[in-house]
Parts: structure tokens; sequence; C-alpha cells
């Protein structure tokens, strides 16, 4: 029989050297010997003070029969643990001088557990000295109320100071610059227009045009005209390049403009030209917009019939120098001519007057071809060639 001195564990086998449990080596278990002295791991001193004395109890036959020393049974196996020794206490002598031994209960069989991992405590530092605690520190008092009020203390200063920097310096000045009212005794024409104002829109007037050098001007006039052009007759000028050729039939009886112009190629190739017709108006901008697009679409049909693959490209609000107007852009192809084939690009603006009631407003009607060496697009028209002298000329004539 062995024992395990860790756990106190036992094993049957002889020939077995280490625990199974926590590996540790096994020891041979000594046999019980019953003659052989057991010593105590404490020493067995008698108390100092006696105990007290108690009465005999009463003799029994169960009394007796403990008191009788048993036989040991030398085939019982002692367990004892290393950690904690079993004390065996002699007893008192009986009467015929022969000792007593006292065994302490065996103790029960450890059940078999999973070893405990072991941990290691960390190693105490020795002599440590000891920190003094310091005094709780006062808490600190915020800076943010007097910063506020600082901050506060400079924007009434800064405000007093416009204040009294307006009403001191700039105040006055303003007072010097104003002109004193003048009092007067109105007269009852005066009190009758003051009470009744009546909102009459006035056209824009346009500052003179300073004519550039080589140019011609163009007047229209009621001396030749009937019909249409007659009813609804325009006054209005502009100048035009002294090279270009005006078109004889416009402004004459049963013609459909007013004047044309034109800057010709020879023998007689258009590279552009410029046209002056009519259209139904209320005078202003704002009152004929909601029929702009309708004369786009009337006019671009008839357009359409006498230009060969007719395109419009674009259309949208214009400015004639202040005037406001309205315009749309196309393009044509003219094939099969002496020069080959031609790009014709359009540029066409109605223009009101800009005076509320008038019934009859311009259309400019621009035309200009690739044999034009400034133009290379439908973009160009009126903005580049010779057409911007044109229409920075243009003027609506007076009332009288």
């Amino acid at each position: 029989m062995k024992r395990c001195p860790k756990c106190s564990r036992t094993f049957p086998d002889d020939n077995q050297k280490f625990c199974t449990i926590d590996g540790g080596l096994l020891v041979a278990e000594q046999p019980f010997d019953p003659n052989a002295t057991f010593r105590a791991s404490a020493p067995l001193t008698p108390p100092s003070t006696p105990p007290p004395a108690t009465p005999p109890a009463a003799s029994s036959p169960a009394a007796d029969k403990a008191s009788t020393p048993t036989q040991p049974d030398f085939g019982a196996t002692i367990a004892t643990s290393s950690s904690a020794p079993t004390a065996v206490l002699p007893k008192k002598t009986g009467p015929t001088g022969a000792r007593t031994i006292v065994d302490r209960p065996a103790p029960a069989a450890p059940v078999p557990s999973a070893p405990l991992p072991q941990q290691r405590s960390a190693p105490l530092a020795k002599d440590t000295p000891s920190i003094p605690i310091p005094p709780p520190r006062a808490a600190k008092k915020s800076k943010m109320p007097l910063i506020i009020g600082i901050l506060l203390l400079l924007l009434v200063l800064g405000v007093g100071a416009v204040a009294a920097v307006f009403f001191l310096v700039i105040k006055p000045r303003l007072n010097e610059v104003r002109p004193a009212p003048v009092a007067t005794n109105p007269t009852k024409d005066e009190n009758a227009n003051s009470n009744t104002s009546v909102a009459v829109e006035q056209p824009k007037t346009e500052p003179e045009f300073v004519a550039p050098p080589n140019t011609v001007k163009f007047m229209n006039s009621q001396a030749n005209l009937d019909g249409k052009l007659a009813e609804h007759y325009l006054d209005f000028s502009f100048y035009y390049p002294k090279d270009w050729q005006l078109d004889p039939k416009a402004g004459t009886p049963g013609a459909s403009n007013f004047a044309k112009v034109e800057r010709r190629l020879p023998p007689d190739f258009t590279q552009e030209n410029f046209a002056v017709g009519w259209y139904g108006s209320k005078g202003t901008f704002a009152a004929d917009e909601a029929t702009f697009p309708q004369l786009v679409q009337v006019l671009g049909n008839t357009l359409a019939n006498g230009f060969p693959e007719y395109q419009k490209v674009s259309e949208g609000p214009t400015k004639v120098n202040s005037l406001d107007g309205y315009e749309f852009r196309f393009t044509s192809t003219s094939k099969g001519t002496e020069k080959g084939d031609l790009k014709v690009w359009g540029r066409v603006i109605f223009l009101p007057t800009g005076v509320a009631g008038d019934q009859t407003g311009a259309t400019l009607i621009m035309l200009a071809t690739s044999l034009a060496p400034e133009l290379s697009s439908v973009d160009d028209v009126g903005t580049k060639g010779e057409t911007p002298v044109i229409l920075e000329s243009f003027r609506f004539g007076k009332k009288p």
C-alpha cells in the first residue's frame, strides 16, 4: 500500500511510484504496530489548573464494556495526513496500570477531484516606505463669469461709442448736407394733381448714337407706304455700312418690310442682310410676353416654306441696347449655287417700343451665310461681321 503525501490518497499497487492526481511521489505506508509508542504532535503537559471534579457516573454494563480495553484490528489501515497529523493521546491507566490507547476515527476517503491551478502570489515588497496622504486641495474658482462680465462690458462700451459717434459726428453732417425745406403755398391745380396720381410707364430713351465713319443713316418715312405698313407705321432709324445696298422695293406700296439693307458678294450672293418689319403689340415686353411663342410659331412656318432644311435651334428673351425683346434663331442650307452648298443662319427679334399702349412693335430679321468670313455659326449673327453696328444704332423715334 502506498500513499501520496500531498493529497493523502492511498494506492494499493506497491509498484506505482507517482500520484495520478497531482503527480506527487508516493511513499510506502508503514504497518501498524500496536506495541509501538505513539508520539503526540504537541507536548503532553498537564494543564496548570486541574479540571473540575465530576461526580462518578453510575456504572452500567455499557460503560463497563466501553472501559474494557479493546484489541486493535491489525488489518485496519490508519491514514494520516502530512499537513494535519492526528494526535493519539493516552487515556488514564486502569487499576491494573495498563495503558489504554484511544484511536481517532479514520478520516473519510477523499473524493477524487480535478487539480486546482496553483496561483502564485506576487512577492510583497520588503520595507515599503509609507506614502503620506496629501491634504485635499481647495477647488479652484472658475474664471468664466469674470470673462463673460468683461466681454459684456466691452460690448456695452462699443455700442455706446458707436452711438456717440453717430449723434455727435455723422448726424450733424447729414443735417448740413440735407437741403432745408421751402415753404410754399400750393395752388388749386397742384392740390388736384397731388390727390390723383396715375402711374404712367415712360419710354426708355437711348443715348445719342455716334455714327462711325463710312456709315449711312436710314430714317423710316410714311411717304410711300400703303396697306399694313401704313396702318402699323413705326418711327425708327439706324446706321448701316456705306458699302451695303438698300433694297429699293422695301418701304414702297405692296412691300412687306419698312426697310432692308444687304451686304453682297458679287455678282449677287448674300453675306449679311438686315430687314425691319412689324407685329401687333401692346407696347411693353411684359404685355407681349404671352404672345411671343405664338409669333415664333407663325413666322417660323412662313420661313420654313422659303428656306430649305429649315430648323429652329433656340428661342428666348434678349436685349437690343436697353430695350427688352424676344428672339429665335434658325439654320438652313442653300444647295447647288455657283459657290457650292451654302449654310444659312437666321435670327429674328420681336422688339416692343417700351411704351404702354403702342399697338405696333418692330420685327428685326437678320440673315447671314457661310460666305461672310467673320461668321462660323448661328450664334455669330448680330454679334460678328458688320451687322452689329446696325443693332447698336437702332432707335425708335420720339412721339410728338
